[in-house]
């Protein structure tokens, strides 16, 4: 896997080599290969601070090579290793060369450091952490840790804006350079957000023109007014949104958010709302009624997962339509979708 960030790099051969610090409202990336071995992971060709030239050398191989090319962008509170165990299950489940972006979403301050008032117990790597936060809970102690980390990584983001615009750009151009395998970019949860940020630095949105089709998966970003910012991506072929209304990772996050806000929150990951983007690219994906998982946040990944859900999932990050010529919804989703096609819906598989 190649793996592209905005951490501050350090000298290691493990997973350790990707820092917790950050340079806030900086273009500088790093860059290593990563690989799997008996005991955590094997990081080799290092670079802390790649140039246009170095990253086209990695990139052209695998825009050249025999599998289709996933961009993946992950979400809150998800470590290095983490990130590559997600990038390891995906690259299995579908048969795809992934190349991802590890950010600071742990929710460390910018210099590496806890947040203050963090509680020292709190452990990384845990997407869906952020469940244990109700309405009734959220001003104990440690729940309080989990939101201050949850706001830090939202806020990381927004500061790392450049570096993923730029990282956006160099795929984009190394795309063309190549002009062989498409590429689609998956944003999941938070990583949906950072993607936002990213679209108002130039460049980022034409970067993503360049993909064949774009996903967000359970996207935790403000579903009131999402067409204003989710029309400015226009991939090749499609668009997508996920959203369970059983999210249980995603009501936290509109809980967490209500304190500094005075609203719901509702996240579109949990319900886009009637008003949605009516683009001929455009597809929201109802995974409510589907066997989801465990919390029902990281269902694209699930084990066992129903055989439609791999099916759509399998096509759409292949760079695939999720409806080929002449397929009906009801045949490839297990139900009949909405009459203008703009939504479909999982049903239930045994």
């Amino acid at each position: 896997m190649l793996i592209f960030t905005n951490r501050v790099m350090t000298a290691s051969s493990n997973e350790s080599a990707f820092g917790t610090a950050y340079n806030q409202g900086s273009e500088r990336l790093g860059m290593a290969t990563v690989s799997a071995k008996s005991a955590g992971w094997r990081v080799t060709a290092a670079d802390d601070d790649v140039e246009q030239a170095e990253a086209k050398s990695a990139l052209d191989p695998i825009f050249k090579g025999a599998r289709p090319v996933l961009v993946y962008i992950h979400g809150n509170n998800n470590s290095p290793a983490r990130c590559f165990e997600r990038c390891a299950r995906l690259e299995a489940l579908y048969n795809v060369e992934v190349v991802a972006f590890s950010w600071p979403s742990e929710g460390y301050l910018p210099d590496g450091q806890r947040y203050p008032g963090v509680d020292p117990a709190e452990t990384d790597g845990d997407e869906d952490e952020l469940s244990a936060v109700d309405a009734s809970n959220r001003d104990q102690s440690g729940i309080r840790s989990k939101i201050y980390r949850y706001h830090q990584a939202s806020l990381n983001g927004k500061h790392a804006a450049d570096a993923l615009a730029r990282f956006l750009r160099l795929v984009g151009a190394a795309r063309l350079d190549a002009n062989a395998q498409s590429f689609t970019v998956a944003a999941h949860s938070l990583g949906a957000q950072f993607l936002q940020y990213a679209l108002d630095i130039p460049g980022a949105a034409d970067s993503l023109s360049i993909a064949q089709n774009v996903v967000l998966l359970a996207p935790c970003v403000r579903a009131s007014d999402h067409r204003s910012w989710l029309g400015k991506i226009r991939p090749k072929s499609q668009l997508f949104v996920t959203f369970n209304k059983g999210d249980v990772v995603l009501a936290a996050a509109s809980i967490a958010d209500n304190g500094l806000t005075g609203d719901t929150q509702q996240k579109l990951g949990t319900d886009p709302t009637p008003d949605r983007l009516r683009v001929p690219a455009m597809r929201y994906i109802s995974c409510t009624g589907a066997k989801v998982g465990s919390g029902g946040h990281g269902y694209f990944v699930q084990n066992k997962m129903p055989k439609r859900m791999k099916n759509v999932f399998g096509r759409i990050l292949r760079s695939e339509r999720d409806l080929q010529p002449g397929e009906i919804d009801r045949t490839v989703y297990g139900m009949k979708g909405d009459e203008d096609g703009l939504t479909c819906y999982f049903n239930v598989e045994p």
